[in-house]
């Protein structure tokens, strides 16, 4: 393919994805945009990808979140430090051993008062800096207690990530090391995903993944948190949701709310309606259970069960 017939490619398929945002009435912001390019160039013939794939570059996911993640660490350990040394220093003032007594020193009249008053204003200096010290370490705080909860939250859905699923799930699980916890994690995936994905595209399964989040959210109590678990690529299908202080029942009848919900949805998008389904495991903590480890319960039971079911998984063990 010549640079010409290849510009020329470029125009058509952009001007495609165009139409496909105009037809389904999606804004053509860059983020929708590039699901639509991604959509018509899935349907041209496998050279035509290729070519275009060689020169501009997979479409892939990048490792944004580690890389938050990591970053966010190291945030907090420098804060840690500063807070150390902040502390360290207001025991140093304190300590009469470690600096002169003033009122021993007012009392000698070998010492002038211009150099009595000197040491006050210099140990006055220091006490409004460890203050000003104290009082920016507590802002710091807050401020990265604020930015990572915006990092940990999915820039479509709006809900909370799987690494801020095992933080919060491990908080929690620290009383059930050597109990049972009333605590359900269930795992919702939408049925034939991947080939309502070849059949319709990225920008209509965009749609799909935020009308399940609404009926979540319409349906889950508020106290229950709702989770997108797209840790892995082949996991953008599928949700999570920590039902704590929950019994079985109450769980299930959740879960399986959502499930009708979705199964009696009639979605239509340009002119086409498009019948989806939902699966769903529910598993239940157990005695010295981590996050690691309740999770991929979940994962393995889920990953055998497909078409429109809720199933509890510890009912089968």
């Amino acid at each position: 393919m010549t640079h010409e017939e290849f510009d020329n490619t470029i125009k058509d398929i952009s001007q495609e994805a165009i139409d496909l945002l105009n037809r389904t009435g999606t804004p053509a912001l860059p983020p929708y945009y590039m699901r639509a390019f991604v959509d018509v160039l899935n349907k041209r013939s496998v050279e035509i990808e290729e070519e275009v794939t060689k020169h501009l570059g997979q479409f892939e996911q990048n490792n944004a979140g580690k890389t938050t993640e990591e970053s966010l660490d190291f945030a907090r350990l420098t804060l840690h430090e500063y807070g150390q040394t902040t502390s360290k220093l207001k025991d140093i003032v304190l300590d009469k051993d470690a600096f002169l007594d003033l009122k021993k020193l007012e009392s000698d009249p070998n010492i002038s008062v211009s150099i009595i008053d000197e040491l006050k204003a210099h140990y006055s200096g220091i006490s409004t800096e460890l203050k000003k010290a104290e009082s920016t370490l507590v802002e710091l705080e807050n401020s990265l207690e604020k930015i990572e909860m915006g990092s940990f939250i999915d820039p479509l859905t709006r809900l909370r990530t799987p690494i801020l699923l095992k933080r919060q799930l491990t908080q929690i699980l620290e009383a059930g090391f050597n109990r049972n916890l009333d605590l359900w994690v269930a795992l919702m995936k939408i049925d034939n995903y991947d080939q309502l994905k070849e059949e319709n595209g990225y920008l209509v399964m965009e749609k799909i993944i935020l009308f399940i989040t609404k009926s979540l959210q319409g349906t889950v109590r508020s106290d229950n948190h709702i989770y997108r678990y797209n840790d892995q690529p082949h996991h953008e299908h599928i949700f999570c949701v920590v039902f704590n202080r929950m019994d079985k029942q109450g769980a299930y009848l959740a879960v399986d709310r959502v499930r009708s919900r979705v199964e009696a949805s009639r979605l239509v998008y340009a002119q086409k309606v498009i019948n989806i389904t939902v699966s769903a495991t529910i598993v239940t903590h157990q005695i010295a259970d981590t996050a690691a480890l309740l999770c991929a319960r979940a994962d393995k039971a889920l990953s055998v069960f497909e078409g429109n079911n809720v199933i509890v998984a510890n009912d089968l063990e």
